[in-house]
C-alpha cells in the first residue's frame, strides 16, 4: 500500500523515526553488565533470575463542610485524576486519535525477530509478548513489529545510526504498506548506554495514530517498564506497548488545562470565601444592630421606669407633705390662702401678721416676736 492512504505508488520521503537512549546506574537486563545495584536480578546463560527487587511499573462529611472545602476537594478529585495519568514521566496524550481502518495495514505473518537469541525464550515469554503486540494493534489499527538487535546492534551505537538502519529495514519488511511500526531495540550491557530504541512508524500509521507524541508515549514506557526487574523480557515489552497504546488512544488534559482549571478553581474558591466572608459579616453586623437596639430599648425601658419611680415617690412625698399644710384664714385680715404647717408658725401673705397652727390645726395670732414660726 503506498504512503498517503493508497495506489501502488512511492513517496520519496523518508519515515519518521524517534529514539532513546537509556543510561542508568541500575541493572541492565542482560550479561556483562557492570556497577549493578540490584543484587537480586542476574543472568546466567543468557538468562535473567529474579528475585525481590522494585520495579517502576506497576473524607470529609458534607454537614460539616464548607462551601469552599467541598470546591477544593472536588479540584483536587480532578487533578488527582489528572495527573496520576501523567505519572512515572510518561508523555502525556493530548490528541484525540482515531486507529487506523484495517485497509490501509496489511497483517504481517509474525511479531517480531530475536537476533541476540536469548531474549525472548524462556516457557511464556513469547506468549506474553505477541499478546502485548496484539493488543496495541487491536487497539491502534498499527501492527507493531519488534526487531532486537544482536551482535550486528555494535555497529549502530548513536540514535541516528539506528534510525538510519531502521528506515532500511521498515523498506526491506513491508515495502510499500505505510500502516506498520518497526520497533529497533538494542542492549549494550558494557557501555555507556543501557540500551538504544527507536520508533520508526509508516507514512499511514504516523499520519492516523504514531506522530511524534504517540512515539514518545511507547518510548517512555519502554523505559519505563525496563528497570522493573519482576517482569521478565517477554512482560516487559508487552506492558509497555499495552499501556501506550491505552495512553495513545486516549486523549488528556494538557498540562496547560490542568492549570487552567487550577487557577479557575483557585479563583472560584477565592471568590466563594469572600462571599461567605461578606455574607458572615453581614450577617454579624445585623445581629450587632440588633443587640445594640434591643440593649438601647432596655435602656430606655429601664429610665421609663426609673422617671415612673421617682415620680410616683415625689408625688407620694407632695401627698404626706400636703397632708401637713392647712389652709388658714388670716384672723387679722380675713385673707384667705395661706398654707401653714401644723405644729408652726406662719405669716400672712397679706397683711404678715403671725398666725401659730398647733397640731390639731386649730389658728391663734401670735406676736411679731414669736418663737416657732415657719416661712
Amino acid at each position: 500500500m503506498g504512503r498517503g492512504g493508497g495506489g501502488s505508488h512511492s513517496h520519496s520521503h523518508s519515515h519518521h523515526s524517534s529514539s532513546h537512549s537509556h543510561r542508568s546506574s541500575g541493572s541492565y537486563r542482560s550479561s556483562g553488565s557492570s556497577g549493578s545495584s540490584h543484587s537480586s536480578s542476574y543472568r546466567h546463560s543468557g538468562k535473567r533470575y529474579y528475585g525481590s527487587s522494585s520495579g517502576g511499573g506497576s473524607g470529609c462529611s458534607l454537614p460539616g463542610c464548607s462551601v469552599p472545602m467541598i470546591i477544593i476537594f472536588g479540584v483536587i478529585f480532578v487533578l488527582y485524576g489528572a495527573l496520576r495519568q501523567g505519572a512515572t514521566g510518561i508523555e502525556r496524550s493530548t490528541i484525540l486519535r482515531e486507529p487506523l481502518p484495517a485497509s490501509q495495514c496489511e497483517e504481517y505473518d509474525s511479531w517480531y525477530q530475536d537476533n541476540w537469541g536469548d531474549w525472548i525464550d524462556e516457557s511464556g515469554e513469547e506468549a506474553d509478548l505477541v499478546a502485548g503486540l496484539e493488543y496495541f494493534y487491536d487497539k491502534t489499527g498499527v501492527q507493531p513489529y519488534l526487531y532486537i538487535m544482536g551482535e550486528e546492534g555494535e555497529d549502530y551505537m548513536s540514535e541516528g545510526s539506528i534510525e538510519e538502519f531502521a528506515e532500511v529495514t521498515y523498506k526491506e519488511m513491508f515495502g510499500e504498506d505505510e500502516g506498520h511500526l518497526l520497533v529497533v531495540f538494542r542492549e549494550y550491557p558494557n557501555a555507556s548506554s543501557n540500551y538504544i530504541v527507536t520508533a520508526t512508524p509508516g507514512y499511514d500509521a504516523e499520519s492516523a495514530v504514531m506522530d511524534e507524541q504517540a512515539r514518545e508515549i511507547l518510548l517512555d514506557y519502554i523505559d519505563y517498564y525496563y528497570t522493573d526487574t519482576d517482569l521478565n523480557e517477554g512482560e516487559f515489552f508487552s506492558k509497555a506497548f499495552e499501556n501506550a497504546a491505552s495512553r495513545i488512544m486516549t486523549k488528556q488534559m494538557s498540562i496547560r488545562q490542568i492549570i487552567t482549571i487550577v487557577v479557575v478553581a483557585c479563583i472560584a474558591v477565592a471568590a466563594v470565601v469572600v462571599v461567605v466572608s461578606v455574607v458572615r459579616k453581614s450577617k454579624e453586623k445585623v445581629a450587632r444592630n440588633k443587640a445594640l437596639e434591643a440593649k438601647q430599648q432596655a435602656n430606655k425601658m429601664a429610665a421609663e421606669a426609673d422617671k415612673a419611680k421617682t415620680e410616683f415617690e415625689k408625688q407620694q412625698y407632695d401627698d404626706a407633705l400636703e397632708k401637713e399644710y392647712v389652709a388658714v384664714t388670716c384672723p387679722n385680715c380675713a385673707a384667705s390662702g395661706n398654707k401653714i404647717r401644723k405644729g408652726t408658725v406662719g405669716y400672712c401673705a397679706f397683711c404678715g401678721s403671725a398666725i401659730k397652727v398647733d397640731e390639731a390645726g386649730n389658728v391663734t395670732v401670735e406676736s411679731p416676736d414669736s418663737e416657732g414660726t415657719d416661712n
